[in-house]
């Protein structure tokens, strides 16, 4: 039996939570497994989830930022054959998105599927559309990826494993690991990051600035962990390592 799970990444936006749980939890297939890892956030919004979604695992850990949150997910996901990371800002409104990306999957031999970033760009690969579209797909193609939604395989867990835990507070941490994935040969697409409209337009964005990481008054926070982030990345990209070990900090 296809083992699937969603697990929604979360910091400081109790607001929205209880809402993508239950939206979540209507739309993924039977059976999914959901779980909502946490970044050390007020613990009273986290009890009162817990009180009312019997059926959604908790993890919580201190706040060490995005990276460490995301491992957390991978860690609970990892027996998954199929899985989604999702952010705190993101809410799915109609069904059939998992198996729309599920189906893409299995159809492309693309193990990372995620939301781009900024702008679309034109196809250059018309065969490829061609095929898909004729199977009921849609693809999108963007210069890079954005870290609210990333569909995976199991394939990629075992190639590429963590998020580099070097990365603190917000910012490179997924595109590093994105760019891993596609290292390790699981994009197998020459425009590399794709989306699928199937999927993609059964999302809305909620939330974006409210809470998380981006509250009023931790601007200049922010803003130093993403200088400290940068510097990171530079220093990682002279190293063209691709797998991490997925360790819990």
């Amino acid at each position: 039996m296809t083992k699937r799970g969603v697990a929604i990444c979360h910091y400081n936006r109790g607001k929205h939570l209880y809402e993508i749980v239950g939206k979540v939890r209507e739309t993924v297939p039977a059976n999914t497994r959901i779980v909502v890892c946490d970044d050390g956030s007020e613990r009273e919004e986290l009890d009162s989830l817990a009180a009312h979604n019997s059926q959604v695992i908790l993890i919580s850990g201190p706040n060490l930022g995005v990276a460490a949150n995301k491992n957390r997910a991978l860690w609970a996901l990892q027996d998954c054959d199929y899985l989604c990371i999702l952010e705190d800002d993101l809410k799915p409104v109609e069904g059939g998105w998992f198996e729309a990306y599920e189906k893409a999957a299995q159809l492309s031999g693309i193990h990372h599927f995620c939301r781009i970033q900024d702008k679309e760009t034109p196809s250059q690969t018309m065969g490829f559309d061609t095929f898909m579209v004729e199977n009921g797909l849609h693809p999108i193609y963007g210069t890079s990826p954005r870290g609210d939604f990333t569909f995976l395989s199991a394939a990629v867990v075992r190639a590429v494993g963590a998020f580099n835990p070097t990365f603190r507070g917000a910012g490179y941490a997924h595109g590093e690991w994105s760019s891993r994935v596609a290292r390790a040969g699981l994009i197998n697409h020459p425009q590399k990051w794709v989306d699928i409209a199937e999927g993609r337009d059964k999302f809305v964005q909620i939330g974006d600035t409210e809470g998380g990481r981006w509250v009023e008054g931790q601007e200049q926070k922010v803003k130093r962990q993403l200088q400290r982030n940068r510097t990171v990345l530079k220093e990682l990209q002279r190293n063209e390592y691709t797998h991490h070990p997925l360790v819990l900090e």
